[in-house]
């Protein structure tokens, strides 16, 4: 409500009145690499900015990506090879949700082709392998359980390169073969790292 919306913008200046301020009396942000994306969250995103960043924080040192669907097309997705470049120059980063379009919306979209998950460039080119979410609980909505769940997705190996395949029933092994010695005979030798059982009809691994 208001009452509070006033609370948190008091709160904000004490908490930063004695930090570096710009001539507009406002806090100076630090650079920072923002990719935009679309749908419902990238304008929940804006509004924050705008409602509860901009009054109180000088972000013109700040650098803009749009990674939207429409953006990357009309450069040949050279915004995303860009928004790399700064990430790893700057060293710090804020990116929106994007989305990969499938077959329908690249037409509704009127795309010249469906780009891919912008994701494994992003954490090839920053070395980064974790992606670390947490559950949002939004207050009145029943998610279908009580306590708090915390994903790690770890993306080692480049998986989002990874190729895959339709199988069915059978056994699938991950085997680890280690390089040679210089004299041609291996390390170690092949191992199996993981076998998963596949018990339906239809698979894909």
């Amino acid at each position: 409500n208001h009452n509070n919306n006033n609370n948190n913008h008091k709160y904000i200046e004490k908490k930063y009145k004695s930090t570096n301020a710009s001539p507009t009396n406002k806090i100076v942000a630090p650079p920072m690499v923002y990719i935009s994306g679309e749908e419902m969250t990238s304008y929940v995103c804006k509004l924050i900015v705008k409602e509860w960043i901009e009054p109180y924080f000088d972000v013109s040192q700040w650098e803009h990506y749009d990674l939207s669907c429409k953006s990357r097309d009309e450069t040949n997705d050279k915004v995303l090879q860009d928004a790399v470049e700064a990430g790893s120059r700057i060293g710090a980063i804020f990116k929106e949700p994007t989305i990969t379009p499938s077959a329908l919306q690249v037409e509704e979209m009127g795309l010249s082709k469906s780009f891919g998950s912008p994701n494994g460039a992003m954490r090839k080119g920053w070395n980064g392998i974790t992606i670390s979410r947490d559950t949002i609980h939004i207050e009145g909505v029943e998610l279908g359980y009580k306590n708090p769940v915390f994903f790690e997705r770890h993306a080692v190996g480049g998986e989002y390169g990874a190729g895959w395949n339709s199988v069915g029933k059978g056994t699938l092994l991950t085997t680890y073969i280690p390089d040679n010695d210089d004299d041609g005979t291996p390390d170690a030798p092949p191992f199996v790292v993981d076998k998963r059982d596949l018990t339906d009809d239809h698979n894909v691994c």
